[in-house]
């Protein structure tokens, strides 16, 4: 596989592949997907993806176009399924 990317955004990369203290490009990818699954299959069970600060007692709910997708594609399939049960 070959990605292109900007300069800018090569710099991002590498600046965040460092922060992480990993080793490869292919490592910050593989995390990269890593969490993406995680995040998929837990707003496929119906769960938010969050950061939750203790202290503060706050949280804020991370969404993005493909798991606003998902969760819109769970609804979906919950009501499909309701409509069976009746």
């Amino acid at each position: 596989m070959n990605f292109e990317f900007p300069e800018e955004r090569i710099k991002e990369l590498k600046e965040l592949q460092s922060e992480a203290g990993l080793d490869t490009m292919k490592d910050l990818i593989n995390n990269a997907i890593t969490i993406f699954e995680w995040a998929v299959h837990e707003t496929r069970k119906g769960n938010e993806i969050a950061a939750v600060n203790e202290a503060g007692e706050s949280y804020r709910v991370l969404i993005t176009p493909a798991l606003q997708r998902v969760a819109k594609e769970r609804v979906v399939r919950e009501k499909a399924h309701a409509r069976v049960r009746v």
